[in-house]
């Protein structure tokens, strides 16, 4: 039963309808602890697929096939059961699928195999064992796969990679110079401070035949750079982006309306969201938003809140009679493996406490909200934690959604993704004593300081966007940003500060987003006035 609790908590698994029969046949055999009857097989073949396959395999002698767990802690368990029962290769097969994964696993899959260790040395599992481990901040482990790859033609590629991840630019810059796949080019931009060296690199990069993922994202990269330092170099670099028609004409829409060529954004404008936003500013013809987004909420906001509160909030109910079963012999931790989107999976982890499921399953259906009206509070939920602080949840929905446990690559913590360092300055100001950071994964300590964070940046920049996005790339940046531009007195000064002067991409992103959060919490939660920042509304 333990292996039960800790998967059922962890892993996600496929689902179909739950019909009422098979919920009772899986509530009641684990009340039993009968795992092995053909009846409980059957629900190999249901929504209740992974929990029940993970339990067969747990309390079950195993005489024939099993499906394939999707847990990679079941598949383990599977590839040691196939291995008892003489069959060598498909056990190899589910320790090497797991080994090339993830590195979690990596001693309980040696110790299984110390015997002979040599199928799971490949080279091409070496390398994404060691990309793996250095992404994660696994130095250690990193270095201790590359040595068997002393003869690869990528060890030098990686040996960068791993000193890039370190922080040790000089010596990774260094080796990337020194190796052989076309990707160095992309972390040679990255790493070089002249910009003609960084467009060279670039250009290099896009004529090579590499992923194209490394390709887009040094597209967005390199213009953002060029956009705000260098505008030859940007328009140098723009035809490139050609590849990516979305990206390029964001790009030259921007490009416009920083040169003031209104009649560019308007040959633009059928291409471009944001080209037509920034028609619409300068030339003061009137937006017309089909959906509730950024722009629309600032140039033609609805006078009154489309969807029923009453509703939203009165139905919150399972229809779902398999569901509804689970969910009232409180069996949370089998509805935590259904994550096929419907409305129903989406609120039965809803129900269950599980929002950041709840909020994936309901997404796709977004656009169907009158006809799910529940689905506004899945999609908007407001953990008993952060109370009725609106401008909290806006930011935590974006951060994490409300996943207590999110580490980022980059290390930001828990619900509101606060940085070790941020939460060392948050300490001393709100003067809490012992403050350790694995304590940010403390759900009432992270709102505690995230909450403190954005109201006094909000307190600070005054508009909740300005402070949104000196929340994501920080405050100062922020400053730099309307020093350049003035100050943002209308709705129209904000969208063209937010898509021509803050400087990235993603804080671009991340400011209209966390506005049309703070929309729908202001009018699900607030007074529905809080998302009208501008006065004269």
């Amino acid at each position: 039963m333990v292996f039960l609790v800790i998967f059922l908590l962890l892993i996600p698994s496929l689902s179909w309808a739950l019909t009422l029969k098979n919920a009772e046949l899986f509530v009641h055999s684990v009340k039993r602890g009968s795992f092995c009857s053909e009846s409980f097989k059957e629900l190999f073949k249901t929504d209740l697929k992974e929990p029940a396959i993970l339990l067969y395999l747990d309390n079950c002698s195993i005489s024939e096939r099993v499906p394939e767990p999707k847990s990679l802690y079941g598949k383990l368990k599977l590839a040691s059961i196939l291995r008892e029962r003489g069959k060598e290769k498909e056990a190899r097969e589910l320790y090497l699928k797991v080994f090339s994964l993830t590195n979690d696993l990596d001693e309980d899959i040696l110790t299984a195999n110390r015997r002979n260790v040599s199928f799971l040395l490949r080279p091409e599992v070496l390398r994404q064992k060691v990309w793996l481990a250095a992404k994660n901040g696994n130095t250690d482990t990193a270095l201790f796969y590359l040595s068997f790859l002393r003869e690869d033609p990528h060890y030098t590629y990686l040996l960068a990679y791993i000193f890039l991840k370190e922080k040790k630019r000089a010596i990774a810059r260094e080796l990337f110079s020194a190796s052989l796949p076309n990707e160095r080019y992309f972390f040679l931009m990255f790493l070089s401070s002249d910009p003609v060296e960084k467009f060279d690199f670039y250009t290099k990069l896009m004529r090579s035949s590499d992923r194209v993922s490394f390709k887009k994202t040094a597209t967005i990269y390199i213009l953002d750079r060029f956009f705000s330092r260098d505008l030859g170099l940007f328009r140098r670099a723009l035809p490139y982006a050609k590849v990516f028609p979305e990206i390029y004409n964001y790009y030259l829409a921007r490009y416009y309306a920083l040169t003031g060529n209104c009649r560019g954004l308007k040959s633009l404008s059928s291409r471009s969201e944001t080209a037509r936003a920034l028609y619409s500013t300068c030339s003061g013809k009137r937006w017309r938003g089909s959906s509730i987004d950024f722009y629309t909420l600032l140039l033609s906001p609805l006078r009154k809140f489309p969807y029923s509160k009453k509703r939203a909030f009165s139905g919150l109910r399972l229809k779902n009679k398999g569901l509804e079963f689970l969910y009232k012999q409180g069996f949370c931790s089998a509805i935590s493996f259904i994550d096929e989107p419907s409305p129903q999976n989406a609120l039965a982890q809803y129900l269950c406490g599980n929002y950041t499921e709840g909020i994936k399953l309901a997404a796709p259906f977004k656009k169907e909200l009158k006809k799910y009206p529940y689905l506004l509070p899945v999609l908007y939920p407001k953990p008993a934690v952060f109370g009725n602080d609106i401008f909290s949840l806006a930011i935590a929905r974006q951060e994490s959604l409300f996943d207590g446990r999110a580490l980022s690559r980059s290390g930001a913590i828990g619900l509101m993704q606060i940085m070790p360092f941020t939460g060392k300055y948050i300490a001393k100001k709100l003067r809490v004593k012992n403050f350790k950071i694995h304590h940010l994964y403390r759900p009432e300590v992270n709102y505690k300081f995230g909450s403190f964070y954005i109201h006094s940046l909000i307190k600070q920049f005054r508009l909740f966007p300005l402070a949104a996005a000196a929340y994501n790339c920080g405050p100062t940046r922020v400053k730099k940003s309307l020093e350049r531009f003035g100050k943002v007195k209308t709705p129209e000064d904000l969208i063209i500060f937010t898509d021509i002067y803050l400087p990235f991409q993603e804080t671009r992103d991340y400011v209209k987003r966390t506005y049309v959060n703070l929309y729908y919490y202001s009018n699900l939660y607030g007074k529905g006035t809080e998302w009208k920042i501008f006065s004269h509304r």
